[in-house]
């Protein structure tokens, strides 16, 4: 699937479990769904915390660890593109294209 198909099939996903209820999305909510992206880049923290980097599966075969936290950051971010009508494959082009003109260590940040 190319990145739009994926922000579709998020955004379904999304949908089918119950999770676009209720009146359209407005900035209030867009700001708690942005929040969850959050929760799920702290649990991709703990992970690496704790040395869970590998792919591994619970009793009920739920996908649990590292790159499991990040398929989630992701997969959110897709439902949120899809939502909003971003077009987040020719954004991922534009801001890509511009980092590619940014100096070295630009910002002089230690990472």
């Amino acid at each position: 699937m190319n990145i739009k198909e994926w922000q579709r099939e998020a955004w379904e996903t999304a949908d089918k479990t119950g999770w676009h209820e209720g009146p359209p999305p407005d900035m209030i909510k867009l700001v708690a769904w942005l929040g969850l992206v959050g929760t799920e880049v702290a649990e991709a923290i703990e992970c690496v915390r704790s040395r869970d980097m590998a792919p591994r599966f619970n009793d009920v075969g739920k996908p649990e660890g590292f790159p499991s936290e990040l398929a989630d950051i992701v997969l959110r971010v897709l439902e949120y593109a899809e939502i909003f009508g971003v077009d987040l494959e020719a954004a991922m082009i534009v801001k890509n294209t511009f980092n590619k003109t940014r100096p070295y260590r630009h910002g002089n940040k230690v990472i």
